[in-house]
C-alpha cells in the first residue's frame, strides 16, 4: 500500500473540513431547538403554576363557604 500524495491529503482534509462544517450547522440547529423547547417549557412551568394557585384559592374559598353553610344548618337544625 502507498502513502498518500499531498493531493489526495488536500482532498481529503477538505472532505473532513466540508464533514466539520456540517456538523456544526447540525448543532446549531439543535441548540435553537432546544432554546424554542426551554422556552415553551417555561410557560407551560408558569401556566401550570398559575392553575395550581387558581384551585388553591378555590378550595379555600369553598371550605370557608363550606364551613359557613354548616355553622347555619347547625344553628337551625336544633
Amino acid at each position: 500500500m502507498s502513502e498518500p500524495n499531498s493531493s489526495e491529503m488536500h482532498r481529503d482534509l477538505g472532505r473532513l473540513e466540508g464533514r466539520l462544517a456540517a456538523m456544526e450547522d447540525r448543532f446549531e440547529r439543535v441548540e435553537q431547538m432546544l432554546d424554542r423547547i426551554d422556552a415553551r417549557l417555561a410557560r407551560i412551568e408558569s401556566r401550570e403554576s398559575q392553575l395550581r394557585g387558581a384551585w388553591w384559592v378555590l378550595a379555600a374559598v369553598s371550605s370557608g363557604i363550606g364551613a359557613v353553610a354548616w355553622s347555619i344548618i347547625g344553628h337551625f337544625w336544633k
